[in-house]
């Protein structure tokens, strides 16, 4: 997958992350008597956040190349960047204001973090075997 696509697929399951934990997050909030405001200005915030989140994934190019160790150094690196851009954005932008609410900040980012990076490594595979299937079909009209 060329850089530009995995960055605006990685920014559009960013946001999508976000926003649904968020919601899952509203509903039980809900029925524990506690609701949730939504501020005119989140919405735009969260994507941009997405955006912002998805730039550090040039730390991860060639990834495949890497040894154990380049790769988990790496890894972790880009999840640090990562939650330092999210923790950022929720000071600035009103997402949390007390520690208990940077927790609840903290633990959906890395619920965001794996399932963008098992999403992204499921479209990964998709397009690999998509690639191996045409060259596969080259190969049989040979």
């Amino acid at each position: 997958m060329n850089i530009a696509k995995k960055l605006f697929v990685q920014s559009m399951a960013i946001s999508t992350g976000i926003l649904f934990l968020n919601g899952v997050n509203a509903v039980i909030q809900h029925f524990a008597g506690n609701d949730i405001i939504l501020l005119w200005y989140h919405p735009i915030t969260i994507v941009l956040t997405g955006v912002l989140c998805a730039l550090p994934t040039v730390l991860l190019r060639d990834a495949d190349q890497w040894d154990r160790k380049k790769f988990i150094i790496r890894v972790s690196l880009h999840c640090l960047s990562l939650y330092a851009i999210v923790i950022a954005a929720g000071r600035l932008f009103g997402w949390y204001t007390d520690p208990e609410s940077c927790v609840s900040v903290s633990i959906v980012f890395f619920i965001v973090y794996a399932f963008v990076w098992l999403s992204s490594h499921w479209l990964d595979k998709q397009d690999e075997k998509k690639i191996n299937h045409a060259l596969d079909t080259i190969r049989d009209e040979e």
